[in-house]
């Protein structure tokens, strides 16, 4: 009976350390989240040189680096169902390998044993989840912050190249071997040449940046309730006019399409509303930047031509495919093998997206368990929202699979961040 008094004020001691527990590690998240984006926006064309003239991107180390330090200090932990997918991957990896070694693919004749395991290593990212969930609105102002920042910074390059002042690219500022631009399309002109379309400052290509652009734009959309959103919404708007890119309206298009299908009346209405400022940007881009407006316009004409980017990204890649099926059927099943895809024997030039990769090299079964990998997991409706144009970015809109500064992004925000709701 004499330790009676003294229980309340343990209790609230206890509670106390709880809640100061919780905060810190609320904070360390939200440092964790700053640290990956900025890592994967600001120093997207850099690389370390690992020998033989391959470079790694410098995001790689930076962030595998953070998330060792966040699983050791128990503020990331690992996702169960997740690293069971994974595990998934690396079995369908292991019967393609066998299977390729069995019956060789003449038209797949080499494999990348190194480019396999860098993949790997790269999407090994997805198994991760935030040990405490962070409150949903919090974790995405840091995202409109830094995607807000990147607009301002592409927007203020392609306005100064008016007044003859050109930054681009890195090249000549930076030693070669520490720089991936040349493996990138970084500058690209439009028009009569004079004109070069927007990067961002910090991205490797004008159609990066629109993409994430577009990001900005569905985050603003879903997450920020006060006055100041359309500003942010205003800005990357006009970092998606000036990216002179068409993927970053596919991305866009995508959510506008999802949120009038899976969110009742309300976002019907929120779509429309998304869908008039979408044409109202449009429509002053052509009164003010005719050029700019009309070089978007005008690229919806590149999939039916040959050596075009929109050909290219979004027809070759099964023109590769139909070549590998005709040649070997069963390769459905089983893949021709890691890194086959980058070097298979057809008469035309091609580029690959996630998904025909994957399922060219890993068959239907690696394809499953990567989708599982990045669809599984708990979120707030928000976010499942969010992930369709994220999804989109990385199956569709480019090859980032391998890309660890894109791949990690939309990780994070899609996947690894688990998230509590806010309010709607």
């Amino acid at each position: 009976m004499a330790l009676a008094p003294n229980a309340p004020s343990r209790a609230v001691s206890s509670a106390s350390g709880g809640s100061a527990t919780v905060a810190r590690s609320r904070l360390t998240v939200a440092s964790f989240s700053y640290a990956v984006l900025l890592i994967c926006i600001c120093l997207q064309r850099f690389a370390i040189p690992v020998g033989g003239g391959l470079k790694v991107s410098l995001a790689t180390p930076l962030v595998l680096g953070l998330a060792a330090w966040g699983l050791s200090n128990r503020m990331l932990a690992l996702d169960r169902r997740r690293t069971a997918f994974f595990f998934g991957i690396c079995a369908m990896a292991a019967i393609s390998l066998v299977a390729q070694v069995s019956v060789p693919v003449a038209i797949a004749p080499r494999m990348s044993m190194p480019s396999f395991a860098y993949w790997l290593l790269i999407t090994s990212f997805a198994t991760l989840r935030f040990r405490e969930p962070m409150d949903e609105e919090a974790f995405f102002r840091i995202a409109s912050f830094c995607l807000t920042g990147l607009a301002i910074a592409g927007i203020l390059q392609f306005v100064l190249q008016f007044v003859g002042l050109r930054l681009f690219e890195f090249t000549g500022l930076v030693p070669d071997n520490l720089l991936i631009e040349d493996q990138f399309a970084v500058v690209i002109p439009f028009g009569d040449g004079a004109m070069l379309r927007s990067n961002g400052f910090f991205l490797i290509e004008p159609s990066v940046f629109s993409q994430f652009m577009a990001i900005g734009i569905v985050v603003e959309t879903l997450y920020t309730r006060h006055s100041r959103h359309l500003l942010r919404l205003g800005l990357c708007f006009a970092g998606l006019l000036v990216s002179l890119s068409g993927t970053g309206w596919m991305v866009l298009g995508s959510f506008v399409i999802v949120l009038a299908l899976a969110s009742g009346s309300r976002g019907l209405l929120s779509a429309a509303i998304l869908v008039i400022g979408i044409t109202f940007a449009v429509g002053i881009g052509l009164l003010v930047v005719p050029d700019v407006t009309n070089g978007i316009l005008d690229r919806t004409s590149e999939f039916a031509l040959p050596g075009t980017s929109g050909n290219e990204r979004f027809v070759t890649p099964f023109m590769a495919l139909n070549a590998v099926l005709d040649a070997a059927p069963w390769t459905f099943f089983t893949g021709i093998g890691p890194g086959a895809s980058e070097q298979i024997l057809v008469p035309f030039f091609y580029r690959l997206n996630t998904p025909v990769k994957i399922l060219m090299e890993y068959g239907i079964g690696g394809l499953f368990f990567y989708l599982a990998l990045l669809l599984s997991g708990s979120r707030p409706r928000r976010q499942w929202l969010l992930l369709t144009p994220l999804l989109t970015l990385l199956l569709i809109a480019g090859g980032y699979h391998q890309f660890s500064p894109a791949l990690f992004i939309v990780l994070l925000l899609g996947t690894v961040a688990t998230l509590r709701p806010s309010p709607a």
